[in-house]
């Protein structure tokens, strides 16, 4: 055999081991697909994972906070004078938004009456199975 023939032959070679780059390479098969979604495990429900400057429990009588509160973020006002805060309303279910909402804003206010401005002060509404009763968490970022 010649040299250029020897080199196509090699080359035929090597390409007979390869495949070819189309959809089913980028796009598994629906079955995979199905497969894969049946052996995932449930998702589970996203937790915050840092640590409340304060926790207000609404499960029972109304709470005394304000002067807990007021210390919290003087201390926090001390250590940097634009922290913001996050007044999250954490509830067992989702039915008890509104009542969570209106717990969220009564913290928020306790939080204006010590002297921070609302523009650095963030209100959001969580729900957690796993919680026995309504709580509002203050967290500072």
């Amino acid at each position: 055999m010649t040299p250029p023939a020897l080199h196509r032959v090699f080359a035929c070679l090597l390409l007979a081991g390869c495949a070819l780059v189309d959809q089913k390479t980028f796009a598994p098969a629906p079955e995979a697909k199905a497969d894969s979604t049946v052996a995932q495990p449930p998702v589970a429900v996203k937790v915050d994972s840092r640590v409340p400057l304060v926790t207000v429990d609404f499960s029972g009588p109304p709470p005394q906070y304000e002067e807990l509160l007021r210390y919290a973020v003087r201390a926090a006002e001390t250590r940097d004078r634009d922290v913001q805060y996050d007044v999250v309303a954490m509830m067992p279910n989702a039915k008890d938004a509104e009542q969570g909402q209106s717990e969220a804003a009564m913290v928020m206010r306790s939080i204006m009456l010590a002297g921070v401005p609302a523009a650095r002060i963030h209100l959001g509404l969580r729900d957690d199975p796993t919680l026995s009763g309504r709580e509002v968490r203050v967290y500072v970022r």
